[in-house]
């Protein structure tokens, strides 16, 4: 993954697909009602999927399959070596207003940590959390500014994430790459690289997240979110959840 994303096609079978599209279409009308307020105030994905808020424990425990299995930890592994630990889950969809502007931004800016913090992170080379995202529509994807999960801002990209000296977070960067999805497919990327989902179509995407055995990234995951002990006798890959 030297640009810090990469695209698998077809990642899962058309039944399997079905199976997990119609669990999470099921989470997403509940969340839509509860959350009412927040979509209509700009939100674009929900979070915690796996904490079985909205579907069944029978449902839960298939997306708790899914993100532990073989195929998917494979995946995560050829990214952040073999000590991998889940840490989130969360559906990306369309902004209730078409014409909301989407943004750059790198995940670790809303850790709290300094600039400097994160520059030190950054240039250490090292992936430290992973998103697997995996399309269930065709969808426009996301755009990326390649290699910029090891490497710090230029200072157009910083003025731009961080809205400074007269640019937005929305405003066109050089070099950029867009990766457009079908349904099926899955996009790995580093959550540290330069990035903004491009919205439009009929996005609706599962993201994955795994990172490497971090306390400092670990303490972000939820304890509901996780298998109880009887679950995990179900799972390909339990460690993840150590």
């Amino acid at each position: 993954m030297t640009e810090g994303f990469s695209k698998t096609t077809k990642f899962l079978p058309a039944p399997e697909l079905s199976k997990i599209e119609t669990i999470l279409r099921k989470f997403h009308a509940g969340w839509l009602i509860k959350n009412e307020t927040a979509f209509k105030n700009g939100a674009i994905n929900s979070a915690y999927i796996t904490n079985g808020e909205f579907i069944s424990a029978e449902e839960r425990l298939e997306l708790l399959k899914l993100v532990s299995s073989e195929k998917v930890i494979t995946q995560a592994r050829s990214s952040l070596g073999n000590d991998v630990r889940f840490l989130n889950t969360q559906i990306f969809f369309n902004p209730l207003n078409p014409s909301q502007n989407n943004y750059w931004h790198r995940d670790i800016q809303y850790t709290g940590q300094s600039e400097e913090q994160q520059r030190n992170i950054i240039q250490a080379k090292q992936t430290q959390v992973l998103h697997l995202r995996l399309a269930l529509d065709d969808e426009n994807g996301l755009e990326f500014i390649p290699g910029t999960h090891f490497k710090w801002d230029d200072e157009e990209q910083l003025n731009t994430r961080l809205k400074r000296n007269g640019r937005t977070p929305s405003d066109n960067l050089p070099n950029s790459k867009a990766v457009p999805l079908r349904k099926g497919d899955l996009l790995a990327f580093d959550a540290n690289i330069i990035h903004r989902g491009l919205y439009g179509k009929n996005r609706f995407a599962f993201d994955m997240l795994f990172c490497q055995q971090i306390p400092d990234i670990l303490k972000y995951r939820s304890a509901d979110t996780l298998p109880k002990n009887e679950e995990l006798k179900n799972l390909e890959c339990p460690e993840i959840f150590a």
